[in-house]
């Protein structure tokens, strides 16, 4: 095929030659690893973009490229797949949530004890300030490195984690303003 082939025809030829499909590959798949990377952080971004290739092979055939570019609409495949990922960890939390609270005090995840407690109010975190929070905390990155994997300037990262462990320390301070020795072991309130 020639290279200068629009990704319409491209396309429309891999529906009869699926091999094809590779050359959008390699034309977009920079863009979407970034914005994916972008959405979720670097780690996750691999896999959540190498998945938005496989939707969008799948679905191919119904793709409508418009002015020549299948990019806006991989785009939009990349946007259901983030949507997918935040669905899932927000039901992952919620059975961790649930399991602490049918099981003992705590509940291991990731070699790591975390109590119902716990669980919930990172649930009610916003998916920013959470993903901010996690990667300082539970991923050990400097504020400098978590704003690389966010795409996000260092400032907005300083004031994402802030206003994360201000609202956990609302939740859980213990009458007499003790913290709870689980955020302690967490590091959730460590700077």
């Amino acid at each position: 095929m020639d290279p200068n082939s629009s990704d319409v025809e491209v396309l429309a030829r891999s529906a009869a030659e699926p091999w094809l499909f590779a050359i959008l590959y390699e034309r977009h798949h920079v863009a979407i690893r970034r914005y994916v990377a972008r959405r979720v952080g670097s780690e996750a971004g691999e896999d959540l973009a190498a998945e938005v290739f496989v939707r969008a092979f799948s679905g191919r055939e119904r793709c409508r490229a418009e002015q020549g570019s299948a990019l806006p609409w991989l785009l939009g495949v990349a946007n259901h797949v983030v949507a997918d990922h935040r669905r899932t960890e927000q039901r992952r939390l919620r059975a961790l949530q649930r399991l602490a609270s049918t099981a003992p005090q705590r509940i291991e995840h990731e070699d790591r004890a975390l109590s119902g407690e716990l669980v919930r109010e990172l649930r009610g975190l916003s998916d920013e300030d959470r993903d901010a929070l996690l990667l300082v905390v539970w991923g050990e990155l400097s504020y400098a490195e978590a704003a690389t994997a966010l795409a996000v300037p260092i400032g907005t990262v300083s004031s994402r984690v802030a206003r994360a462990r201000r609202a956990l320390a609302a939740a859980v301070d213990r009458p007499g303003g003790r913290r709870s020795a689980e955020l302690r072991e967490n590091k959730l309130f460590n700077a």
